[in-house]
């Protein structure tokens, strides 16, 4: 019983845009490795912090180590590297593709990947321009899957 209650309010966390993930008491702490002279990574900083995330900022002009320490796919890599609860998160991923990968946490999924810099992801904001993309999720061989759509 129980855990058909958990699977209608996931089921319905995902339906409606007004369910904060709060509300699953899901981590905020966040560690980013990133270049430090890096403007939208700064940005993406800044857009974690509106949504109230901790953010640990570690700078590095070596952060492509860091994208191959966690398992970051070479060909999906982005400007910055993310970790939370032990998820890696590549690149400008939305807060709510973050808290939906930490509430449903798929198995087998090392973390969550928006390659490359697309305009208008967080961080990559330019007026009201916006570009089509999908979130991918990638294993520890290197896999990829869609785990959400963002149309313009």
């Amino acid at each position: 019983m129980k855990d058909r209650f958990i699977l209608i309010l996931i089921i319905g966390s995902l339906l409606s845009p007004t369910l904060t993930y709060a509300e699953f008491n899901i981590s905020h702490k966040i560690t980013v490795y990133k270049n430090p002279k890096c403007g939208c990574c700064k940005k993406w900083i800044s857009y974690l912090k509106r949504k109230n995330y901790d953010v640990t900022t570690i700078n590095s002009n070596n952060h492509s180590a860091y994208k191959k320490k966690f398992g970051v796919p070479a060909r999906y890599a982005s400007c910055h590297t993310a970790v939370i609860d032990g998820y890696v998160i590549e690149g400008h991923v939305t807060d709510r593709d973050i808290q939906r990968l930490l509430l449903l946490r798929p198995e087998g999924v090392t973390g969550i990947t928006v390659p490359g810099m697309l305009v208008g992801t967080p961080g990559m904001e330019q007026g009201d321009r916006r570009q089509s993309y999908n979130v991918l999720s990638f294993d520890r061989q290197g896999n990829v899957k869609i785990f959400s759509r963002h149309k313009n």
